[in-house]
């Protein structure tokens, strides 16, 4: 039977939009499903590790998401009682990978950029305002709902990929549960100008302060500063927004803390969960759908980068080769990373955070071991690309 299209891409964030790319580049027959009527500017994700950034070159998109990107050199650890402890600098990583450093770049300025050159392909059937509504999974292929805004239309594909976040409803379609549990309290995020430097003294583009009862971090975007302060459980997101309690809590860290120019402020929750399984049938998942963790070191995105990237290139040989069976060991695998890694990682740097630092500090003067630690930071062990051609 012919199908309409060999695999169909539910999301249009960066996930859904690389995964879209490397379909796309293989010559597959592909479908974007959006249901939103333009890219969501709402996400704020911003970190780009390593790999991220090799497999934004492989999709051809580097060279324009740098010329926006702020390059990232090195790391920095304070605490309360000794200052500045030392700083860690990704050129440790030279010879380890081609980009030994990372890049800061909100994830709306990215995906147009992968958009645009996703429209390029005359291969690609992009749309927004195409809410997915469900999947009949027909074993050798998949029916999908759509709806076109005057109704809904059914497209037929070998494969379905669910790029579409957190609540994703391909995961609730595929009968694939997402078990986790919240962080407790919420986080406060401040944006600054330059104004910063004159308050944090000697300041590094990533700055982790780590006090006796909270922390904060300071990373450096392309337009202004971001300040990440954790709310405790009991405090109201009107009280955490207030100027007043922002500064009692920056001053218990840093005394004598006075306010910088303040842009603009917000407040989000974390939650760390984990989809049950990678795919179901011919169902398969990536990014928020697969995994949800905190902020801290900026991981959860680009794991989500990485699914797509592996998964689209096992789908693309599923494809061609009509051998099924290495696409549900990648998927799998995706799966593994996600519970094995990523969570613990992260949960690691938010709720043992003075273990975190304390290890971070006994690595300072020793370049092995500090190379080591880069090199999970930058999650170079999280994810296993092909050899370039």
């Amino acid at each position: 039977m012919m199908l309409d299209r060999d695999v169909i891409v539910a999301g249009a964030g960066p996930v859904g939009l690389v995964a879209a790319l490397v379909l796309a580049e293989a010559g597959l027959r592909v479908a974007v499903f959006e249901k939103r009527a333009e890219l969501n500017r709402v996400s704020k994700a911003s970190t780009f590790h390593a790999p991220t950034l090799d497999i934004l070159d492989r999709v051809g998109v580097y060279e324009a998401f740098s010329r926006q990107a702020l390059h990232i050199d090195r790391l920095q650890y304070r605490t309360v009682e000794g200052g500045i402890l030392g700083e860690l600098t990704f050129g440790l990583l030279e010879g380890v990978t081609p980009f030994p450093f990372r890049k800061h770049l909100e994830q709306s300025l990215l995906t147009p950029i992968l958009l645009e050159k996703l429209q390029g392909f005359p291969n690609v059937d992009f749309r927004f305002n195409a809410e997915f509504l469900g999947v009949e999974d027909r074993g050798e292929s998949v029916a999908v709902t759509v709806g076109n805004g005057s109704g809904s239309e059914t497209v037929t594909a070998r494969f379905l990929l669910g790029a579409d976040g957190a609540h994703s409803a391909v995961r609730q379609a595929a009968g694939i549960s997402f078990d986790g549990s919240a962080y407790p309290g919420f986080q406060l995020r401040i944006r600054t100008d330059d104004t910063i430097r004159d308050v944090v003294r000697d300041i590094g583009p990533v700055t982790y302060l780590v006090g006796k009862t909270h922390s904060v971090s300071f990373l450096h975007m392309p337009d202004n500063w971001r300040v990440i302060l954790r709310v405790p459980e009991g405090i109201s997101e009107e009280t955490a927004l207030t100027d007043a309690w922002a500064l009692e809590r920056l001053r218990a860290l840093i005394p004598g803390f006075t306010m910088p120019n303040v842009v603009d402020k917000d407040c989000y929750a974390a939650r760390k969960c984990l989809a049950s399984a990678g795919f179901a049938g011919n169902v398969f998942l990536a990014g928020d759908a697969l995994h949800l963790t905190n902020t801290r070191g900026g991981m959860n995105m680009n794991c989500g980068i990485h699914d797509g990237f592996v998964i689209a290139n096992a789908m693309a040989d599923a494809v061609r080769t009509g051998t099924r069976a290495p696409l549900d060991a990648v998927a799998a695998e995706r799966h593994r990373v996600s519970r094995d890694m990523l969570l613990p990682r992260t949960d690691t740097m938010v709720s043992q955070e003075k273990a975190w630092i304390a290890k971070v500090e006994g690595l300072l003067s020793d370049k092995d071991k500090a190379r080591a630690y880069l090199a999970q930071t930058a999650m170079l062990d999280m994810v296993e690309l092909p050899a370039r051609t």
